[in-house]
């Protein structure tokens, strides 16, 4: 019978061990499994900059977040829906945004969280 060379054998030991383990334990999941690539597409307001034409929201998050120009996002303040904004612009932290809509006597203000609009399949 043929001898493995030492590194090689003690590979496969340590490969053997590990799937033995991962059998004989319960693996819990991560909770960031559920999550998409990019995590939440979730940002908080961090100004308004009010203009003459539309007001624009700055975002605390970016590209990093996931965040692109052209992605609708909702509003929201505790769990009182507040409006809506499209994404115009965002670069690596931040984003900014034009306000699409707001519910009736609403204003959205620094701190307000935002959340990527998506559409829900079963």
């Amino acid at each position: 019978m043929t001898r493995l060379p030492q590194p090689i054998s003690k590979l496969l030991a340590c490969l053997l061990l590990g799937s033995l383990l991962s059998v004989a334990l319960p693996a819990a999941v991560p909770g960031f499994v559920g999550e998409g690539l990019y995590g939440l597409n979730a940002a908080v307001v961090a100004q308004v900059v009010p203009s003459p034409a539309a007001d624009v929201v700055i975002l605390e998050g970016g590209l990093e977040q996931g965040i692109r120009p052209g992605m609708v996002y909702r509003v929201a303040r505790d769990s009182e829906s507040i409006g809506e904004l499209v994404v115009i612009e965002s670069n690596r932290a931040r984003s900014a945004a034009l306000i699409l809509s707001l519910n009736q006597n609403n204003f959205i203000r620094r701190g307000d969280q935002a959340r990527a609009k998506t559409i829900q399949t079963s």
